[in-house]
């Protein structure tokens, strides 16, 4: 037994003591990267292929490829086939992608290889070329790494690749991890940014080599597609707008974006632009804001300018360590015109087609549905072209082929099924916080294409609305058996069954139906009360709080014990049967920074109807709010944060920490944080 005056326990109690303060995690990390510096670098290792499989099918003995039974919960992601025919003498093109390749909200119906098949069919030469549909929804590169391995099965004479937006999450290693660490420290998000994107150029690159490698063992040859972005119509969530700055920049680019957002409501466009600029000095080119800012003060004098604004706007989201939606970065596009011409592959430049397509214009809703998911104009010319393209390397075409002119041939997909395309890519936008007017133009152009589709919003609200789970609903049920709402809301990813505050998007539901003769609101009232009009209510909840994603798994998508409130406002709903008074419990704080206390506002419907006194410290309240501020039904009470400086520096310094310990982040900066949100109903009047 050793003594008290043994070293060795002395030390080992030092040594605890240490690593149970606050940098111990911290060291402990860095001895082990110390460690680890020094060992010769492990090879990656890939999970073994078995050379019967190929996705989610398994090579039969009459060399069919059959539906794996135990990959069920996977089926929904990819071509809804019980089997792969086997090869008769026919040639084979494999087609593998993500789920813009899938025809994401038109599939299973209508997809991208299903049309590019139809297109190859049309050129002369190629009756005897079968397309295998192997694109998978959610696909990483990874997942097609497996895939291009596992085709040796089926010997494909030409592959297409048509996947990039869902690389814009890289795993990054131990040694990336510490250098964006240091970048941080010395550069900020930007100077981190930049190390990440230039890590995602570099898989990029190792993956098309990949490509070329693999299909010369094949003897195939590749057409690669290059995707492109919805940079006309999509709008990033607010909490992307500007990530933490150095010292006090975050008030001072505020300040600054209060006085852009004036010139532009003035139409003074030029004073914009110029405060633009400056946003963009002071946060580095890491804010998604200021080039929207300045992309819409030049959009009347200098549209190839904005269109420049609005891409650096789109890659500005991409290495914040917080959600957006998939997208490729510009300098992966220009990698893959790069490698295209270095390994002799097909290219498919889809962002220059479109362009084309459009007379010139940026890319928006002339061919897209959400940020990078096609509507049938846009699948029809990119499998178009893609025929094209293969029709050269296999023998099919000339060069009076007129990709154009083939995907105008394409019969279209049936009314109803365009219509139900749109209702869904309404939901989605929604979903991930975008304007109520493209999410009115989705519908609108929903219910034009077939005004049956009004069954399934009608359905949609009743489902929604209900507190009990979509799959008890008979209206859900009923919708389901459409099979591609079947596909966007039975997938397997709990945010599509998700029970939302999706007020404003059934409003807008609710009143293309009323237009319409096709719904009664005061039927929709009362089905909401009879829901949700409680005694006691618990605003944080999401069917309470959350309208989108986002704001229901938060920010940074890791769990959090309160609600960080990223924006100046924070919105929730209360549904009462009858005007009453209400008395609201709040608990919540200041983010630590300005130590003085200030003022957060209390508004119900739009009127502000107290102002409750927050500092650094948790502070619980109670306000009661008199009758004639509610109304029946719905009611919206927001919470307005005040404007205060933040410590810059302090929180640079713990996300780089964050980042060497392996987690994630927290890049944008609060505005509040909320532990507790109550509704109390008292001596109901109505």
């Amino acid at each position: 037994m050793p003594s008290d005056t043994d070293p060795i326990r002395s030390y080992t109690r030092r040594l605890a003591r240490t690593l149970a303060a606050e940098d111990g995690a911290l060291a402990l990390g860095l001895l082990q990267r110390l460690s680890a510096a020094g060992a010769a670098p492990a090879a990656p290792r890939s999970a073994p292929v078995d050379p019967r499989d190929l996705g989610i099918w398994r090579l039969d003995d009459d060399g069919t490829h059959l539906r794996r039974p135990d990959l069920k919960a996977d089926w929904q992601f990819w071509a809804d086939l019980e089997r792969l025919p086997p090869a008769t003498g026919h040639r084979r093109v494999a087609v593998l992608g993500e789920s813009v390749a899938r025809g994401y909200f038109f599939d299973p119906a209508t997809t991208y290889a299903g049309l590019v098949g139809d297109c190859l069919r049309s050129l002369p030469g190629l009756t005897d070329v079968d397309v295998l549909d192997l694109a998978r929804t959610n696909a990483n590169a990874e997942d097609i790494r497996r895939i291009l391995a596992e085709l040796a099965s089926v010997a494909p004479d030409a592959i297409v690749v048509f996947a990039g937006n869902n690389w814009y999450q890289p795993t990054l290693t131990d040694a990336e991890r510490r250098l964006m660490a240091d970048a941080l420290r010395a550069g900020g998000y930007p100077a981190a940014q930049r190390l990440f994107h230039a890590a995602m150029v570099a898989r990029a690159r190792e993956f098309l080599d990949g490509l070329a490698a693999t299909a010369a063992d094949y003897g195939a040859e590749v057409v690669l597609v290059v995707p492109e972005f919805n940079l006309a119509d999509w709008h990033e969530e607010p909490f992307l707008a500007c990530p933490v700055l150095p010292g006090a920049g975050n008030l001072a680019w505020q300040r600054l974006r209060e006085r852009a957002e004036r010139q532009l409501a003035a139409g003074e466009t030029a004073e914009a632009a110029g405060t633009a600029v400056e946003m963009i000095a002071l946060d580095g080119g890491g804010s998604v804001a200021a080039h929207r800012l300045l992309a819409s003060a030049l959009a009347g004098d200098d549209p190839a300018g904005a269109e420049r604004a609005l891409r650096n706007a789109k890659d500005a989201a991409v290495g914040r360590f917080a959600p957006h939606a998939p997208r490729m970065l510009t300098a992966v596009q220009e990698t893959m015109r790069a490698k295209a011409a270095e390994h002799g592959f097909a290219l498919v430049d889809l962002p220059e087609i479109l362009r084309r397509a459009a007379d010139g214009r940026t890319p928006g809703r002339e061919h897209f549905l959400d940020y990078c998911h096609l509507n049938h104009e846009g699948l029809a010319l990119a499998a178009a072209w893609t025929a094209a393209a293969l029709g050269t390397r296999l023998g099919g075409r000339d060069d009076r082929t007129d990709p154009a002119a083939i995907a105008a041939a394409l019969t279209p997909p049936a009314a109803a099924g365009q219509a139900a395309a749109h209702f869904l890519a309404a939901i989605h936008n929604a979903h991930i916080g975008q304007p109520a007017e493209i999410v009115r133009y989705l519908l609108e152009r929903a219910l034009t294409l077939d005004e049956g589709v009004a069954a399934h919003l009608a359905e949609y609200l009743d489902y929604q609305s209900r507190l009990a789970p979509n799959w008890i609903c008979a209206s859900f049920e009923r919708s389901a058996r459409v099979p591609e709402l079947a596909r966007y809301l039975e997938v397997g990813d709990p945010q599509s069954a998700a029970k939302l505050a999706d007020h404003d998007l059934r409003q807008t539901m609710l009143d293309l139906l009323a237009e319409r003769g096709a719904a009664d609101p005061d039927a929709y009232r009362r089905l909401l009360i009879a829901e949700h009009a409680r005694p006691e209510v618990d605003l944080l909840t999401d069917i309470s709080r959350a309208p989108t994603w986002r704001e229901q798994f938060g920010s940074t998508g890791q769990p959090h014990p309160f609600v960080v409130a990223p924006g100046p406002h924070t919105y929730t709903w209360l549904v009462l049967a009858g005007p009453a008074e209400v008395e609201l419990g709040l608990t919540a704080r200041l983010p630590a920074g300005d130590p003085g206390e200030a003022l957060v506002g209390v508004l119900v419907n739009g009127v502000e109807v107290a102002s409750v006194g927050l500092g650094p410290e948790w502070r619980s309240t109670r306000t009661t709010v008199p009758a004639q501020h509610w109304r029946p039904g719905l009611n919206r009470v927001t919470l307005s944060w005040p404007l205060r400086e933040i410590p810059g520096d302090r929180l640079l310094e713990e996300a780089a920490r964050t980042l060497e310990r392996g987690g994630t982040p927290r890049s944008n900066p609060a505005r509040g944080h909320l532990h507790v949100l109550t509704a109390s109903v008292r001596s109901p009047t109505a």
